[in-house]
This record gives C-alpha cells, sequence and structure tokens, in this order.
C-alpha cells in the first residue's frame, strides 16, 4: 500500500491561491480541511492581498426579472468573464464590500450577493413605523466592521418625517433594529458610502418650526444646511461633518442643490482614503470638493475639464478606483459597452470598449442601475 503523501499547511494554502475561483469553489468537498481553507476569511484577506484588484460591473433593471453580474481583470481590460446572474426581483445595486455586494429594491427583496460564489442571501424585509400617505423609501448601505469581523446593513429612511434608521447584523439572527439618530430629522441626497470602518451619505439638515411642527424644506431658504453623515459601523453611532459656505461657488443653496437646478446629481468617493463629492459632469468640466479635515472643516475644491470628444455627453459618476481615476458611465448605453476613465491627477481621459456585454437587453430600459467598482473576489459562503 502506498504511504500517503503528508502536505503542510502553507503549502497546501499556496496551491490554492494559485487556482481560478470557480476550481475553489468545486475543491470545497475534497476534504474537510480544504473546505475550511477556502471557505475563511484568511483565505480571503491573503487572495485579496496577492492578487490586484478586478472591475466588477453590474446591470440591475428595477422593474425586471433578473440582473447581469460581470467581472473584468483591469479598468483596460476589454473582455470579461460572467459571473452569471442574480436572482432578486426588482434590483437596485446599492455598494461592494470585500467582494460581496448589497442589491435590492427599497423597503422589500433586499440582499447581499457574492458574485464569485453565485449566491444571494436575502434579508428579512425592513418595516418602518406607519406613516399615512407615505411610501416607504429607505437607502441601504453596506459595512464592514474589520475589529469585529462583522458585516452590517444601514437601512436610512428618506423621509425625515419618520426619522428611522435600523441596522442589521449579517449572521445570527439578522433582525433589523433601531439605530439611534441623534441629527434627525434630515433629507438624504446621495448614495452611500463605505470606507475604513464607516459608513457616509450626503444630507440636508431640516429644522423644525416650533409653531406648527412642519418641517422646512432646505430648498426654501437660502442658508446652507448641507452635511456629510458618517455611521461608525463598529460602535453604531452618527456623525455629522459639516459643509462650510465658503467651498460652495456662486449660485450653490446648498452642497446638492444649484439655485436653477435642484437635482444636480453629486456622488460620494473614496478619493485616496478622504470624502470626496463628485458633481454630475456638465457639458465641458465637472467639480469635485475632498473634506480635507473635517474636524476644522477644511475642504478642498477643484474643477476639472472634459476633453472635447467627450464633451456633451450624459455622464453619471459611479466610482473611483485607487490609481487615481473616476469611472464616468454614459447614460445612453451604447453595444458594446463602453467606459470612460478620467484621472484626476493628470487631468486626463481614456476610454475602453469592452466586447461581449449583452448590454442590448438593458438599452431600452428606463429605470436602470449600472454599477461599476474595483472587487476583490471573496470565497465567504453565504447562507440562503
Amino acid at each position: 500500500m502506498m504511504a500517503a503523501v503528508y502536505i503542510p499547511l502553507d503549502l497546501q494554502i499556496e496551491i490554492l491561491l494559485r487556482l481560478p475561483e470557480k476550481s475553489l469553489y468545486r475543491f470545497r468537498s475534497v476534504s474537510k480541511v480544504w473546505y475550511s481553507i477556502i471557505t475563511s476569511d484568511f483565505m480571503n484577506i491573503v487572495a485579496s492581498l496577492a492578487a490586484p484588484p478586478r472591475l466588477l460591473i453590474a446591470f440591475a433593471e428595477f422593474y425586471g426579472e433578473e440582473s447581469l453580474v460581470a467581472s473584468l481583470l483591469s479598468s483596460s481590460s476589454s473582455s470579461y468573464r460572467d459571473f452569471g446572474q442574480v436572482n432578486i426581483k426588482g434590483k437596485v445595486v446599492y455598494n461592494a464590500v470585500r467582494g460581496l455586494i448589497c442589491v435590492g429594491a427599497g423597503f422589500a427583496n433586499v440582499g447581499i450577493c457574492n458574485p464569485s460564489t453565485r449566491q444571494v442571501h436575502n434579508l428579512p424585509q425592513l418595516r418602518f413605523k406607519s406613516t399615512p400617505q407615505i411610501f416607504p423609501r429607505p437607502e441601504y448601505i453596506f459595512g464592514y466592521d474589520p475589529v469585529e469581523d462583522q458585516y452590517k446593513v444601514l437601512a436610512v429612511d428618506q423621509w425625515p418625517q419618520r426619522g428611522e434608521h435600523k441596522v442589521l447584523v449579517l449572521g445570527g439572527e439578522e433582525a433589523w433594529r433601531e439605530a439611534s439618530c441623534v441629527i434627525c430629522p434630515h433629507f438624504v441626497y446621495t448614495r452611500g458610502l463605505y470606507m475604513n470602518g464607516a459608513m457616509y451619505y450626503g444630507a440636508s439638515k431640516e429644522d423644525i418650526n416650533p409653531n406648527n411642527g412642519i418641517f422646512q424644506n432646505t430648498f426654501s431658504r437660502r442658508n446652507n444646511n448641507s452635511i456629510i453623515v458618517s455611521f461608525d459601523v463598529r460602535l453604531e453611532t452618527f456623525n455629522i461633518i459639516k459643509v462650510p459656505s465658503k467651498v460652495l461657488p456662486i449660485g450653490y443653496k446648498n452642497l446638492w442643490g444649484h439655485i436653477t437646478d435642484k437635482t444636480m446629481h453629486k456622488t460620494l468617493i473614496n478619493y485616496r482614503g478622504k470624502i470626496g463629492v463628485v458633481e454630475k459632469p456638465g457639458e465641458d468640466s465637472f467639480k469635485m470638493w475632498v473634506v480635507e479635515v473635517a474636524e476644522k472643516e477644511e475642504w478642498s475644491f477643484n474643477t476639472f475639464h472634459l476633453p472635447e470628444s467627450a464633451a456633451g455627453l450624459d455622464f453619471k459618476v459611479v466610482d473611483t478606483f485607487h490609481n487615481g481615476e473616476i469611472c464616468l458611465v454614459p447614460r445612453q448605453l451604447s453595444d458594446p459597452f463602453r467606459l470612460f476613465y478620467y484621472n484626476l491627477e493628470k487631468k486626463s481621459m481614456r476610454s475602453v470598449i469592452i466586447e461581449g456585454l449583452p448590454v442590448s437587453k438593458f438599452k431600452q430600459v428606463h429605470q436602470l442601475s449600472v454599477t461599476v467598482s474595483e472587487h476583490h473576489e471573496s470565497f465567504m459562503l453565504l447562507e440562503t
């Protein structure tokens, strides 16, 4: 009988790290040891450090029955590898954290997806207090607590009349519970951002008329009440980052709105470890604010100009990458799919055409969520 060959554990890990994720997903059943290695958080951390970030692209049709999630080797790749389809009815792609993404549709059908394993874990339905004539409109933000090794989802009520915030810890009992917010009431104006153990979103602080208890809308006044709200994932506490009036160009009521246009879209980005606020590009330029020192209300402000080849295109800002580039997605989808990258340091722009993505079936969709972000593959298993 041939003697069993002993392979040291560190060598086994080294071998597994060199395999593609499809093989790892299949090899979980080889032995209990391999199952433990492949599904461990240690494996995820080592793999993320060893491999460069991929590019994750997701198309989600709000009223549709399916969404497309694809992965590219890098931001300069022109071919893709399909991760499969996320089967959650009614979809909006929120944000990605450590290889997992939060997808859903308002107060129902919300879940966490691992594109690498093609698993979707559905979360319990969120319930806000009953308020007549006000339909639930929560905004979800996905985050991670590195100290306790916990993933959490924050649900922010976009109606300040209710002023509710709820949080859920992934795993365990998974029950929505109240997250006490001391800065309510406030209106939410941006999608959420996770960065360095905290969640952020843009908002405006609202005042209450002491005579009638009615909320005073920020847009009805000239003063600046715009803020950025932060939520510490571990401590579950809220804080305010004030937006100083001096950083607002002429014509802005507050950071989120212009006098002549109340819907100037802003996107929060991670700009080299700092919070950045990027305005939707206009005909030939876009503005960016960066929080340099929040406690001292020190901000920087810059205007970036688009090249003539891109001037006039209707762009949506979706993310920023580690190399200092902002990813812009044209609202009018093209087939083949095309992405634009603006380098904030060099103030230059490039585009990449991605062949093979089946975007034709999404081109005529009215409510479509297109998300592009840097992505490290995760082998974490989700209970379905």
